[in-house]
């Protein structure tokens, strides 16, 4: 990460096709505009209402250029995280600026969707540690030069009768 970079994470709408291409060295990148709308509740009405709108593109690298092209379609929502680049562009003698993301992270929404996670080849399969392995996980904490207590036996499994039908 940079001096005073900025990251920034925006929850959005898909606003335009993915569009992925090869750059020349040979690298995978796609692009699409994310279109993102501030939602307000007026407590004296009780009703929410729309508040400012933004359009911003997203330009992803590589392995995420990929699974975002084959995964994404314009109108789905989504969350993008990574960093937020301002650039400038001149046309006519007016000089506009434009506010891009470089993605490191997107991915669907779940408060607006349901997704099935489908590992790539490359992405190593994490699994989670099962509840009563907490402990096996970090050292117990003891004072230095002091000796540590034995850990309590753990209780036999409990034997489950059969059922006869």
């Amino acid at each position: 990460m940079a001096y005073n970079e900025t990251r920034v994470t925006v929850a959005g709408i898909v606003a335009s096709k993915v569009v992925r291409t090869v750059v020349g060295t040979g690298y995978s990148r796609a692009a699409f505009r994310v279109h993102t709308r501030e939602r307000r509740f007026d407590r004296d009405r009780e009703e929410w209402f729309d508040g400012s709108t933004m359009f911003l593109m997203v330009t992803c690298w590589r392995d995420l250029a990929d699974n975002v092209h084959a995964c994404l379609d314009k109108g789905d929502p989504v969350l993008v995280h990574g960093k937020l680049r301002i650039r400038e562009t001149a046309e006519n003698g007016v000089t506009s600026q434009h506010i891009d993301i470089e993605a490191t992270a997107v991915g669907p929404n779940l408060v607006a969707c349901t997704a099935r996670p489908s590992r790539t080849r490359d992405a190593p399969a994490v699994v989670a540690p099962r509840e009563e392995d907490e402990h096996a996980l970090s050292p117990p904490l003891v004072a230095p030069g002091a000796v540590p207590a034995p850990r309590a036996a753990e209780p036999a499994p409990k034997e489950v009768p059969a059922i006869s039908h």
